[in-house]
């Protein structure tokens, strides 16, 4: 208690202010971190709103899985397909596995009891199982407009690339699993090179 001692007092009152100094450090830390990032940020190579997500095409797979989308009022609403899972794919783009890529995927909704993912498939599979694509988010419940997110580069890891190289062509699956009637509804999906 205050006023037992004359150390008790001072070891209180430095524990007092050492706590604000923290605080301060930490509030001007947080400070600097949000101007750095309106300054310059993050530049993304590849960005989707839910409006052209929704415009993508049925996946292409071996067998099964080609789901549908439609356009919702903010976000893209991926159907799994009647065999119980299934999506959409991207337009075909070049991933530069030297410049380390991440995925931003943005799950505005994905319905409990049912799953969401996502795959990097090659244009050109060099082992027929490869046409069943990476997965680059395994099957999960993320939601709530929050963003799902893995490097590439490390996700594939260094057999992928001994075997497609650090250039490679591919299309993007982004899929709802669980059910016939399972969605996931997605706001947006980005990339972006770590160099």
């Amino acid at each position: 208690m205050l006023g037992e001692s004359p150390v008790g007092d001072l070891i209180y009152f430095w524990r007092i202010e050492m706590m604000r100094v923290r605080i301060m450090v930490t509030l001007i830390s947080v400070a600097l971190l949000c101007a750095a990032c309106q300054q310059g940020g993050v530049s993304y190579f590849y960005t989707k709103s839910s409006h052209e997500v929704a415009r993508w095409t049925s996946m292409v797979t071996p067998g099964g899985g080609e789901g549908s989308v439609s356009s919702g009022s903010n976000a893209a609403i991926v159907k799994a397909a009647p065999d119980g899972w299934g999506g959409v794919q991207s337009e075909k783009f070049t991933l530069d596995l030297s410049k380390e890529p991440v995925l931003l995927v943005q799950v505005r909704e994905n319905a409990d009891g049912f799953k969401w993912g996502a795959k990097f498939v090659p244009s050109t599979p060099a082992v027929e199982d490869h046409a069943w694509g990476f997965y680059l988010i395994e099957d999960n419940n993320f939601k709530w407009n929050n963003y799902a997110g893995v490097d590439i580069r490390a996700k594939l890891g260094q057999d992928f690339i001994g075997l497609y190289g650090e250039k490679v062509e591919g299309v993007i699956w982004i899929y709802a699993a669980g059910s016939p009637d399972a969605t996931v509804e997605i706001s947006s999906v980005k990339m972006f090179n770590q160099k």
